[in-house]
């Protein structure tokens, strides 16, 4: 049995989130086209007959433009920490992108093997691709270069046979049965606030937390949630509420199908959107509101 850390880094959008997601076989992790969804480090646990990876998904590297976003990239780079093997996510650009030079310059001294994952090659155009893999390989920076889509599912079982390569000898760090370090508030909560981003517009999405004020299981076995829905202003109130409550009710349905999924019950489920003025530049506000639930 190889057990190991492996982070998953990359800047904001290259589909980090969807490739654990497809590695994993399951939803654990929210997506959207937005940059910045991801804001937490999240484990998720991979156990083979072979081996047992721990994935630890992290925020999108970015330029911090307010409070929250420095948080988000802090989180990124604590990523770093402890881990056995790196993967860093692109997308087949055709050459290498000039965030990603700033970030190759900070890693001379890694003493980790560091894997490319080159996602979305079902969209790349002409030779894209074959130059992308020519420029990122004479960094010399990585051990190997896996081209693969994460959406359809290419070169995702080949990237996980690779990564298993890389890791020592162990013992099982987590139960096999167990996919992810996170409760199932927090899941649910993340469910909510990626109908949020997928939604909403312009600033609504980064102005928005998710907390979990209520989770009771009856008799019947129907879950019943109550989650809060945190914003800066009221007009992002209005937004989220939408006319006649619209857009809350489709937010709403839209999250009670993927928390069924992922409990495996039916939910009855309740949002209440709250203000909570310039929340995103107060840190106190940002470490409560962004940390997992109880």
């Amino acid at each position: 049995m190889r057990t190991g850390f492996v982070a998953v880094l990359g800047q904001t959008n290259v589909g980090k989130s969807t490739f654990l997601n497809a590695a994993m076989g399951q939803k654990l992790l929210i997506t959207s086209n937005k940059p910045q969804t991801t804001r937490n480090r999240i484990r998720c646990v991979l156990t083979t007959d072979e081996a047992q990876i721990v994935f630890v998904d992290t925020p999108g590297l970015h330029k911090p433009g307010d409070s929250l976003s420095r948080h988000i990239l802090r989180e990124a780079r604590r990523g770093l920490r402890g881990m056995d093997v790196l993967l860093y996510v692109i997308e087949p650009w055709g050459e290498i992108a000039a965030h990603d030079s700033e970030v190759f310059a900070e890693w001379k001294e890694l003493d980790v093997p560091v894997l490319l994952l080159v996602n979305k090659i079902d969209l790349a155009k002409g030779n894209a691709l074959e130059e992308t893999l020519l420029a990122y390989e004479r960094t010399g920076l990585f051990a190997e270069l896996i081209p693969i889509s994460a959406t359809r599912d290419i070169g995702i079982e080949d990237s996980v046979a690779s990564i298993i390569r890389y890791l020592s000898p162990g013992t099982p760090l987590f139960p096999a049965e167990q996919k992810s370090d996170q409760s199932e508030g927090f899941l649910i909560a993340e469910l909510i606030r990626e109908k949020v981003f997928r939604l909403t517009h312009q600033e609504v999405p980064y102005s928005t937390a998710v907390r979990l004020k209520w989770f009771n299981e009856r008799d019947d076995g129907i879950v019943e949630i109550k989650a809060e829905i945190i914003v800066e202003r009221e007009s992002q109130k209005g937004i989220l509420i939408g006319k006649r409550g619209t857009m809350i009710k489709k937010i709403g349905s839209l999250a009670r199908t993927d928390i069924e999924t992922l409990l495996g019950s039916r939910v009855f489920l309740e949002t209440i959107v709250k203000v909570r003025a310039n929340w995103t530049n107060d840190m106190e506000q940002i470490e409560r509101l962004t940390q997992p639930s109880e």
